[in-house]
């Protein structure tokens, strides 16, 4: 009897300590993430303290040059 107590405890045993190394991985990746979203708002805070006025959400668009949609042309046929 005592042989099977000594491994439910050996068992429990491993498994605690299986669940401090998974709850110490989760936490070291919850904070690295956190550091790495942190540092690209940073980065997209001072990206945009460069832009001038005139840029900003209309960067990158031009003029249209020409009309959305053109004219079709169909010509009769004489038969």
């Amino acid at each position: 009897m005592e042989s099977q107590e000594q491994a439910a405890m050996d068992n429990a045993i491993t498994c605690y300590i299986l669940d401090a190394i998974l709850f110490i991985y989760g936490l070291v990746l919850t904070i690295l993430y956190c550091r790495l979203k942190l540092q690209q708002d940073h980065s997209v805070k001072q990206d945009s303290g460069k832009k001038e006025a005139a840029d900003g959400v209309y960067e990158g668009l031009s003029h249209r040059t020409q009309d959305t949609y053109e004219s079709i042309n169909l010509k009769k046929s004489k038969a």
